[in-house]
C-alpha cells in the first residue's frame, strides 16, 4: 500500500519549486544549448550526406535498376526508400540555410557544398518525376557530379578539423 511521505500538506507548487530539477540557477533555464562549432556541424552535414543521401538513397538507385536491389544484394522496397529520401532532403534543406548562414572564413566549403546541393537536388528531383522501376536497364541516373562533390565537400571539412 502506498504511503504519503513528507510531501503531505505541501502544495504542489511548493514541491516543484524545491525539487532538484528546478534549483538551478532559473535565469539559465530557457538558455538554448550552445550551437557546435562550424568544424564539427560541417563533419555532420558531410556524414549526413555520405549515409542519408548517398548510401541510403542514390547509391541504391544503380543497383536496382540493373540487378533489381539495394547495393546490398537484398531485396529493395522503393517506395520506402523514397520516402526515407524526402526525409532527408527536409534536413538537407536545413543545412543548405545553416552552411549559408556561415561566415566568410568558410566561403570554400559553402563554394563546394552550393555545387553539391544543388546537383542532390537534380537527383531528387530526377527520382520523384520519374521513380526507378526493378532491372530497367535503361534507366539513366548519373551519379558522377555528386560523387566528384561529395568528395571534395568532404575533404574540405576534413582539411578545416585539421588546422
Amino acid at each position: 500500500m502506498w504511503k504519503q511521505g513528507k510531501t503531505e500538506g505541501v502544495k504542489p507548487t511548493e514541491t516543484a519549486k524545491s525539487s532538484p530539477a528546478n534549483s538551478a540557477n532559473p535565469a539559465n533555464a530557457s538558455a538554448k544549448p550552445k550551437e557546435p562549432a562550424p568544424e564539427s556541424k560541417l563533419s555532420e552535414i558531410s556524414n549526413f550526406m555520405t549515409s542519408s543521401i548517398w548510401n541510403d538513397g542514390f547509391v541504391n538507385v544503380g543497383f536496382y535498376t540493373s540487378r533489381g536491389t539495394g547495393s546490398t544484394g537484398q531485396t529493395l522496397d522503393m517506395d520506402f526508400t523514397m520516402e526515407r529520401l524526402g526525409k532527408a532532403m527536409e534536413k538537407k534543406a536545413e543545412y543548405d540555410t545553416y552552411i549559408q548562414g556561415l561566415d566568410a572564413k568558410y566561403d570554400d566549403v559553402k563554394q563546394v557544398w552550393a555545387k553539391l546541393s544543388k546537383e542532390t537536388d537534380s537527383l531528387y528531383k530526377q527520382l520523384k518525376e520519374n521513380t526507378p522501376k526493378a532491372n530497367d536497364k535503361g534507366y539513366k541516373f548519373d551519379t558522377g557530379l555528386f560523387d566528384q562533390y561529395s568528395s571534395a565537400f568532404r575533404d574540405d571539412v576534413r582539411a578545416l578539423n585539421k588546422k
